[in-house]
């Protein structure tokens, strides 16, 4: 996160640069969360499920109140989406596939925040990792073993699918979205990635040269912009209905916007792309020699 000069000299201080880096990400993230509008389904997330700190299955290296926020303020924006896509399906009973997820923490959020609106939530979630499908069935909640680009429900009636920072792990996403056009009967997904102004390749692992064992969890294939993920999912069989970025830092300084975004690059992400796609596979036809 900062200067390895820079460390060594605030090291010398008794500054601990990590608690440092960690302060200045958690204001913008407070402050973020403020303008977004964010805070009043921050709380009302907590009450729902009061621990996320076993979200990931990897975890951090130290859970504490940084990753909290960053992360509770990030699921609120998650599902602000699912609850707009809501607006595009009819109430009554709704089945929702959620594909990558670690610990079934959006299903309980959905399910409690659809109680008033006359919606009731059917989930199945989907995951490569036994620990994930373990922690989700413990909850109460069903769940699918399997690699997402694998997905087999057997002709189950599908109302929306859902997946959050799981795209950019896989190692081919046209061939997902595709089969999810192709084979199934869902006709909507609430996806959102992280956000890039500009794409490129991730495989942070070998540009950092990490030299240990490497889960899909934690390793990032393609990190697109949203226009290039727009492209992939019209060529695969998807059309975005509506979009939305979530900064994490505060946008109508502008000072401040300009140096936090600058910062946020440095040390992770400026924040995340959400879009609803609408299944529409008329230009997808149109290529002659998909593989499925």
């Amino acid at each position: 996160m900062i200067n390895a000069n820079i460390k060594k000299g605030l090291a010398r201080l008794g500054i601990d640069t990590r608690k440092l880096a960690q302060g200045v990400c958690r204001f913008s993230v407070k402050l973020a969360s403020r303008e977004n509008g964010f805070e009043d389904l921050v709380k009302r997330l907590r009450k729902i499920v009061p621990d996320i700190s076993r979200q990931e299955s990897s975890g951090e290296d130290v859970f504490n109140e940084y990753w909290e926020l960053k992360r509770r303020t990030l699921q609120a924006f998650q599902c602000s989406m699912m609850v707009k896509a809501l607006e595009f399906l009819p109430s009554g009973k709704l089945n929702v596939v959620d594909i990558g997820d670690s610990a079934g923490t959006h299903m309980l959020y959905l399910k409690e925040l659809c109680k008033k609106k006359d919606i009731d939530i059917d989930s199945v979630s989907v995951n490569l990792d036994s620990r994930a499908i373990e922690k989700i069935k413990s909850r109460g909640l069903k769940a699918m073993l399997c690699r997402a680009e694998e997905l087999d429900l057997g002709g189950k009636p599908v109302d929306l699918f859902t997946s959050f920072q799981m795209v950019e792990h896989l190692h081919d996403p046209a061939i997902f979205f595709r089969r999810l056009a192709k084979k199934t009967s869902g006709n909507l997904m609430v996806i959102t990635v992280p956000y890039l102004k500009k794409s490129r390749v991730g495989l942070h692992s070998l540009r950092d040269k990490r030299d240990k064992l490497i889960y899909a969890e934690n390793e990032h294939i393609f990190e697109l912009s949203p226009k290039d993920w727009s492209l992939l999912f019209l060529h695969s069989g998807w059309r975005v209905i509506h979009d939305e970025i979530y900064h994490q830092y505060p946008r109508k300084i502008p000072l401040v916007r300009h140096i936090f975004a600058r910062y946020w690059r440095l040390v992770d992400f400026e924040g995340f792309w959400g879009a609803i796609l609408k299944r529409d596979t008329s230009l997808s036809d149109l290529y002659q020699d998909w593989p499925v």
